[in-house]
């Protein structure tokens, strides 16, 4: 019986798709798989490739291919699939929630009732109504985003570099230049690359407005001292962050005393531990996507 690894939550629908196929589903490495359907926990290189000879596909859950050594798996005739799609609204979503949560200070204001506190005009919350949001990267997400935050503000300015002549109605594309100085928001929806490993760094910042700052991409797209330090300047007036270049050594970090997660939560700031694109629905639509794409060489 064919082997496969299962590294990532799937719909039921896919399991027994799989099994359908005759493949044995494991949750341990095994040198013997065909498949290996993954997220953002399992780190796929060229090392760890070289061990499993018969490799025939990888199906990642999610859109970020940085995980992969794609080039290795081209080589090798190994057939990579992923599901953008499927996490687009899940993320857009909690953007939305996120930005809403900190203009309208609500974590801060629940924390403090539970602490027998009742405080109202110390707790009085920004509208996003008049609020000019930029978005870089206008990809699945980045315009699923675009078009959620359409309702509740009137203007969205969007820059990417790789889509000249973006037709949308609800937003206005404009140079990096133009959305640094009149965006109020800034969200980040990228890939990480080498193009974009520290992309909002103190350079970027320093040609910015104060603006609040989300990011719910991958952590490396935003230098973590760069958030710190705008915060502190006061350069960087909030910011919704579900990913963190920490990530990697999470647990590590977060046990540090004094650490920068702590250091950011001294700020108006919202950290949310990477379930941005990790909803119940987002696995299903995930995993509907990467069956489609599979079902023809399973």
């Amino acid at each position: 019986m064919k082997k496969v690894l299962l590294a990532a939550p799937v719909s039921d629908t896919f399991r027994k798709l799989l099994q359908e196929r005759n493949y044995f589903l494991l949750s341990e490495w095994d040198p013997e798989v065909e498949g290996i359907v993954t997220s953002n926990k399992l780190v796929l290189q060229k090392e760890q490739l070289q061990t499993v000879p018969q490799l025939r596909w990888i199906a990642r859950l999610g859109s970020g291919m940085e995980i992969i050594d794609t080039d290795y798996c081209k080589s090798h005739n190994i057939a990579c699939f992923s599901s953008p799609e499927g996490i687009a609204n899940s993320v857009a979503e909690h953007v939305c929630g996120m930005l809403l949560a900190l203009l309208h200070r609500i974590p801060v204001s629940f924390n403090e009732i539970k602490q027998g506190k009742w405080i109202r005009e110390g707790n009085r919350g920004q509208e996003l109504a008049q609020r000019c949001v930029g978005i870089i990267g206008y990809g699945h997400t980045g315009s699923a985003v675009a078009k959620k935050l359409q309702a509740f503000t009137s203007e969205i300015i969007v820059y990417d570099k790789y889509k000249p002549g973006i037709s949308d109605d609800w937003v206005t594309q404009v140079s990096l230049e133009e959305l640094k100085q009149k965006a109020d928001i800034i969200s980040f929806h990228v890939p990480l690359n080498k193009e974009t490993k520290h992309y909002y760094n103190d350079d970027f910042l320093k040609t910015c407005k104060t603006h609040i700052l989300i990011n719910a991409s991958r952590g490396e797209v935003c230098a973590t001292d760069t958030i710190l330090y705008g915060l502190q300047q006061g350069n960087i007036s909030g910011a919704c962050l579900d990913v963190l270049e920490e990530e990697a050594a999470i647990q590590e970090v977060l046990q540090t005393p004094q650490n920068k997660i702590e250091q950011l939560l001294q700020y108006p700031v919202i950290i949310t531990p990477h379930i941005a694109g990790y909803s119940f629905q987002a696995i299903e639509k995930m995993s509907a996507e990467l069956m489609d794409q599979l079902k023809n060489m399973l």
